[in-house]
């Protein structure tokens, strides 16, 4: 499975972070497909994805004076995903614009969880992103992203699972003071 290729399948996104201060993303299977590396002391909230030789194969950070879009890059600057938030509800009604240009809608599925989405393309429904851990956990945000349809590639879901990991973070801090 290549990184650029269409996805259909299962993702899993631990929110356990190693010591090399990455993250594993992994297929159901356990194999790892890439690595998200977190760079914690930055305003602007940027990560990078490697792949699993550890070679940086996309950059995101927050974009704008408000960070409402969250802005992925490959190597060569292109686009991989630019994810933009509403502004009344942030998260329900968020688009992702993938690197072809085409959209996806970000719908949040649970009125108490701010950690379970649903994507749609043209108005059908094609991934599902939901915690795997309790709200509790020291890991909240470990994520299952589940794609039913060839609608991204592999690289594109975990860039825009990414940049919702982190926009729900900065609302979750921001609502709690910090």
């Amino acid at each position: 499975m290549g990184l650029l290729d269409p996805f259909t399948g299962t993702l899993y996104l631990p929110d356990k972070i190693l010591q090399t201060g990455t993250s594993p993303v992994m297929l159901a299977n356990g194999h790892v497909v890439a690595k998200v590396r977190y760079h914690f002391w930055t305003m602007r909230q940027r990560f990078e994805i490697l792949d699993p030789r550890d070679t940086v194969v996309a950059e995101g950070r927050t974009h704008g004076m408000m960070a409402r879009t969250y802005g992925v890059t490959g190597p060569s600057g292109g686009r991989v995903v630019e994810l933009r938030l509403g502004l009344w509800r942030p998260v329900h009604g968020a688009v992702a614009t993938l690197a072809n240009g085409h959209t996806v809608e970000v719908l949040k599925t649970s009125m108490w969880s701010d950690r379970r989405f649903e994507l749609a393309a043209g108005g059908r429904a094609f991934a599902r992103i939901t915690p795997t851990t309790g709200v509790f956990s020291f890991n909240p945000d470990s994520y299952e992203f589940t794609l039913d349809r060839p609608v991204m590639t592999a690289l594109e879901a975990i860039c825009l699972a990414q940049c919702l990991r982190s926009a729900v973070r900065a609302l979750r801090q921001a609502s709690s003071g910090g």
